[in-house]
């Protein structure tokens, strides 16, 4: 049975086992110190965390989201920027999990709307994401100076 918890300080070694697999899965490689500083923000509150537990309660997936403001709405809305769950434990439901565990968290938080996104070949998580939200057809655009 998986459960979902906040992140704690002693999930550290095993959120970074997570998230490098998140990290090599989208093909990149951030240095140790932008480990420490995410793991940093999880705890300050300029971002949040959910991890899914097995039943023996190892970390087997991880979720990060922030709260944004937008100027569509008197609400803010909530962003679910990474998600990961173990390959061993994938199609155990922890995906849907996490999304409505981040779900539940920004409807408390008053959030008029929650949001991600993932690349087209990501065919696997795609299909829960259909099961889950609409796809409204936007393409992201990243622009480097």
């Amino acid at each position: 049975m998986t459960s979902i918890t906040r992140l704690t300080e002693t999930d550290r070694a095993r959120w970074a086992e997570l998230w490098t697999g998140y990290l090599t899965f989208y093909h990149t490689v951030l240095p140790p110190e932008m480990y420490d500083l995410t793991w940093r923000k999880l705890f300050d509150g300029r971002i949040h965390g959910f991890g899914a537990r097995d039943a023996a309660g190892r970390l087997i997936g991880i979720t990060h989201y922030m709260y944004q403001e937008t100027a569509w709405s008197a609400a803010p809305v909530c962003y679910l920027q990474d998600l990961f769950v173990d390959e061993s434990v994938r199609g155990t439901g922890a995906g849907r999990l996490l999304i409505e565990a981040v779900a539940g968290a920004a409807k408390a938080y008053g959030a008029g709307r929650l949001y991600w996104q993932t690349q087209d070949s990501n065919v696997v998580a795609r299909r829960l994401y259909d099961r889950l939200a609409q796809n409204r057809g936007f393409i992201r655009y990243d622009y480097s100076s």
